[in-house]
């Protein structure tokens, strides 16, 4: 079986199969928005990332071993696997981290989630995926609900405007690279292909850190609870299982729906974010939330 799997079900449509992996990925990933503010707070943030990193291509490659899976690359596949990580994995995170400490959790979060309507549109560009009526509907009301949430904040967003388009790129990449899973096929399982994808993407990232963070990883005598907690959080249910089963939807399902299905994410996020940092839910927050609801439930649900 290659990394895309089998061939997509229903033009539309999320396969039934995936619902609670969808649901549990929208948690994890949506609830590690506010993680992250944490983290950084105490561990260099490259130096994080390479952690990511290396406990998804360390634990997905053991489980793939441990489950019988071959681990070992195609001849001549290795490109592909690089091209993907370049996006999926270097630029997003390169982008992404360079941004959160400029913006709101919860901002951070919303636009970071623009990758929906890019991936419809690259989907359309370079697949020749349909823009039937149900993705273009399920693209308007995720723009109109990432309007809401951020023209709610933006006299907040007119000092961070380099965050603001640091983190559209962060998403503009995450889409290319969902459209090159689907067009650049390895024959890999998915366990075996998100590994080596996450160890090819993050050498980019180790050298930054032996480049930028060598000193404050060489004088990192102890992280306290919560920020420790918020690494082993992101390596094991983030990186492990959040990359594992986003790999899978994107190998079940069609480009363009499995990055509209990731649109209660970000609801997640900013929700999150008001629990946990004390920010006061407004009118727009639920709005947002209408809005995102009515557009998963365009691309979700299979089409009869």
């Amino acid at each position: 079986m290659n990394a895309r799997g089998s061939k997509p079900g229903p033009q539309d449509g999320l396969p039934r199969s995936l619902y609670s992996m969808l649901a549990a990925l929208t948690l994890i990933w949506g609830f590690n928005w506010t993680v992250l503010k944490v983290v950084i707070t105490e561990v260099p943030p490259w130096f994080f990332r390479s952690l990511c990193f290396l406990s998804a291509f360390v634990g997905l490659l053991a489980i793939a071993y441990a489950r019988g899976l071959p681990v070992r690359v195609p001849r001549g596949q290795w490109g592909r696997i690089a091209l993907i990580a370049l996006f999926t994995v270097s630029l997003q995170n390169f982008f992404m981290m360079l941004a959160l400490p400029l913006l709101p959790s919860g901002r951070v979060v919303i636009l970071h989630y623009t990758m929906p309507a890019w991936s419809v549109l690259l989907s359309w560009a370079i697949l020749g995926e349909a823009l039937t009526p149900r993705r273009l509907a399920g693209v308007a009301l995720g723009l109109a609900a990432v309007l809401v949430l951020v023209f709610k904040d933006t006299p907040g967003l007119a000092g961070g405007f380099a965050g603001v388009l640091l983190m559209l790129g962060s998403a503009f990449v995450w889409a290319i690279g969902t459209v090159l899973q689907k067009k650049l096929p390895v024959d890999l399982p998915i366990a075996s292909f998100t590994g080596w994808m996450g160890l090819i993407g993050g050498i980019p990232i180790f050298l930054l850190v032996l480049v930028f963070e060598r000193e404050q990883v060489m004088a990192l005598q102890g992280v306290s609870l919560w920020p420790a907690l918020g690494v082993l959080y992101n390596m094991v249910l983030v990186f492990i299982f959040g990359w594992w089963a986003w790999t899978k939807i994107v190998d079940r399902a069609p480009a363009g729906v499995a990055g509209l299905s990731s649109l209660m994410i970000p609801v997640v996020g900013v929700f999150s974010g008001m629990l946990f940092l004390g920010e006061v839910p407004a009118w727009q927050d639920y709005a947002a939330l209408f809005l995102v609801s009515a557009a998963i439930a365009t691309v979700i649900v299979p089409s009869k």
